[in-house]
């Protein structure tokens, strides 16, 4: 009899082994769950924060952060003189894409835009009238 109650507390004792085993499983898998939950709540906010931030400069705007951006790409404000204005730099090349905007309309223009020829190290800016003393700002890339 006594071996017989010993072998029943031998597979009592392994079920308790297994129940607590089984509680530690469920307990970790319940852990990461829950981590799982969370990173995917994070990611979640993550995207919705990108969708509501789309277009918008997300990092601060130092005076560093401009002359960095100035030393790559020159950029300035040039004056036509008699409807011409010749700017020289090192970094430009035939292949430079220069972009202009208008600042302010002065002397005699055409209808057309001015018209940028770069060559090694200048740009003539040519504008539409020999009268046109306008100021444009210009980006060079």
């Amino acid at each position: 009899m006594d071996n017989i109650q010993q072998q029943i507390d031998d597979i009592i004792s392994r079920l308790d082994d297994n129940d607590s085993s089984l509680t530690d499983f469920s307990d970790s898998l319940d852990n990461s769950i829950n981590d799982l939950q969370t990173a995917i709540d994070d990611q979640s906010q993550s995207v919705s924060d990108l969708q509501e931030n789309a277009g918008q400069l997300q990092f601060p705007l130092t005076q560093d952060t401009i002359d960095l951006i100035k030393e790559q790409f020159p950029c300035g404000k040039i004056t036509l003189v008699a409807g011409y204005f010749t700017l020289t730099d090192p970094r430009i090349s035939t292949n430079s894409v220069i972009l202009m905007t208008l600042v302010a309309e002065n002397g005699t223009r055409g209808t057309a835009l001015p018209i940028v020829t770069a060559s090694t190290g200048s740009a003539v800016f040519r504008g539409t009238g020999d009268g046109d003393t306008s100021t444009y700002n210009y980006l060079i890339l």
